[in-house]
C-alpha cells in the first residue's frame, strides 16, 4: 500500500510541473500534459486495484469504489481536453461532460457505501445530508454569482446538479462516521472533503475567470490526487 500511494503522488506532483510549465505553451503543450495527466490518475487506480487484490473483506463494495475512481480517471481526461480546446466551441461540450463523469463516479461511490454500511445509514441522517447538500450546492452556484462575480451562464444547473451531489457524498460519509460512531469510513470522509475543496477552487478557475492560473492549478490538483488517494488507499480497510 505505501509503495503504491509513494508512486501515485510522485506522478501528481510529476504532472502537476507540466501543467503549469509545458501545459501552458499552446495546444501542443496542453496535450503533453494532459497525457502526464492520465498516467498520475492511473496512479490512484493503481491504488485500488491493489486493494481489490490484497483480500479486502468486501469485494463488490470496493469494486464500486474503484469504478468510481476510473470514473475520475476518465473525467480527468475529458476536462484535461476542455483545457486543450480553451475558448473554442467545444470547450462546453469537455466541461458537461467531465461532470457526468466526476457525477457518475460519486454515485458508484454512493453505492459502495451502501453495500458496505447499508445498515448504518438512517433515514433521519439522509435527510440532514439532503438539506446540507441542497442548501450548499445552491449557495455556492447562485451566492458565487452574486457575491464572487462568478459567471455560471448555461452551467449553472449542470453545476447546482453535480455540486448537490459531490456536497451530498461527504456530507453522507461525515454523517455515518458521527451517527453510527464508524471509523471504517473517515479516510473515505477525509477524501470527499478535498474533493468539494478541490472544486470549490476548480470553479474559482472556471468560473472566476482564471482558467490559466498557476497558482491556482497547483492547489486544485493538489487538493483532487490527495483525495482520490485517500479514497483509494480507503479500500485497503474495507
Amino acid at each position: 500500500m505505501v509503495v503504491s500511494i509513494i508512486v501515485a503522488s510522485v506522478l501528481a506532483v510529476a504532472f502537476m510541473a507540466a501543467r503549469v510549465t509545458i501545459g501552458t505553451r499552446g495546444v501542443k503543450g496542453a496535450i503533453i500534459a494532459m497525457f502526464v495527466k492520465i498516467l498520475a490518475s492511473l496512479g490512484f487506480i493503481a491504488i485500488g486495484v491493489a486493494a481489490l487484490f490484497s483480500g479486502v473483506t468486501n469485494q463488490k463494495a470496493a469494486a464500486f469504489f474503484l469504478f468510481g475512481l476510473v470514473f475520475g480517471l476518465i473525467g480527468d481526461i475529458v476536462l484535461d481536453m476542455k483545457v486543450v480546446y480553451l475558448k473554442q466551441p467545444e470547450e462546453g461540450l469537455y466541461l458537461s461532460c467531465g461532470m457526468v463523469s466526476f457525477a457518475i463516479g460519486h454515485v458508484m461511490y454512493l453505492v459502495g457505501l451502501i453495500m458496505l454500511l447499508g445498515d448504518k445509514i438512517t433515514l433521519p441522517t439522509i435527510g440532514i445530508c439532503v438539506a446540507v447538500a441542497a442548501l450548499l450546492a445552491f449557495g455556492m452556484v447562485y451566492g458565487g454569482e452574486k457575491i464572487l462575480k462568478f459567471r455560471f451562464g448555461k452551467f449553472a444547473i449542470h453545476s447546482l446538479i453535480y455540486g448537490f451531489i459531490l456536497i451530498f457524498m461527504g456530507a453522507l460519509s461525515i454523517g455515518v462516521c458521527i451517527t453510527a460512531g464508524e471509523n471504517k469510513p473517515v479516510l473515505f470522509a477525509v477524501g470527499m472533503v478535498l474533493f468539494f475543496l478541490s472544486d470549490a477552487v476548480l470553479s474559482m478557475m472556471y468560473f472566476g475567470g482564471r482558467p490559466r492560473d498557476k497558482a491556482l492549478s497547483v492547489i486544485n490538483h493538489s487538493l483532487y490526487y490527495a483525495a482520490q488517494i485517500c479514497i483509494a488507499a480507503f479500500l485497503f480497510f474495507i
